[in-house]
């Protein structure tokens, strides 16, 4: 069973939410953003601007959940669980990015355990994940969970076990969801109320 080491919501000076439907556009221009070598390390080969705007568009879909790691208003890091739209999702599918400038803050284990808490809420049993076998950064992380590393010339796969949901996960998971939505609504409102009145209303 993994042992997440997490040491609260906040890493750097950002913090860890979820993100929403309605915030996909944060997602996409996360992905443009990322430098070639980001990208061929996440995908696992060269793509383009093109298949990442069309990758954003799926990736809410009925099987994909995203946690991001937010600065200002602006999505720097994302972990990506896919392959919750089987009946029974016995097993799930990790990815990760983060843009280079925001490295070596410890943004990627948050993810991370984000990301797994929330697996083992939904059944998620097993989690895979696949990178470079120069991709060290991701090697080290992916171990710091425990996770089994096997693979040869092409790629690298980790195979973690999440463990059982608890009480304690379920409601980590609920409360942190519940501050991340409060976040996205107060965020949509500064974008259309005056400055003047939401100083009156919420003293920011």
């Amino acid at each position: 069973m993994v042992r997440s080491r997490q040491s609260g919501r906040k890493a750097g000076d950002g913090v860890i939410r979820r993100l929403w439907p309605t915030e996909r556009d944060l997602f996409r221009e996360h992905l443009l953003r990322l430098d070639p070598v980001t990208r061929q390390q996440r995908f696992g080969t060269a793509v383009n601007d093109a298949f990442l705007e069309n990758y954003a568009r799926t990736t809410f879909g009925v099987g994909g959940l995203v946690y991001a790691y937010v600065v200002e208003g602006v999505v720097r890091g994302a972990a990506e669980l896919r392959g919750l739209d089987e009946i029974i999702a016995l097993t799930g599918e990790a990815a990760f990015s983060v843009e280079t400038p925001w490295r070596r803050r410890g943004v990627g284990g948050q993810l991370f355990g984000r990301l797994i808490t929330a697996a083992r809420n939904r059944g998620v049993r097993t989690l895979y994940l696949t990178c470079l076998p120069e991709n060290l950064a991701m090697r080290r992380l992916a171990a710091k969970f425990e996770a089994d590393l096997v693979g040869g010339y092409a790629d690298v796969e980790g195979v973690i076990a999440t463990g059982a949901p608890t009480p304690f996960t379920i409601l980590d998971e609920a409360l942190d969801n519940a501050k991340g939505f409060a976040t996205m609504a107060l965020s949509i409102q500064k974008s259309f109320w005056p400055s003047t009145l939401l100083a009156r209303t919420f003293g920011v």
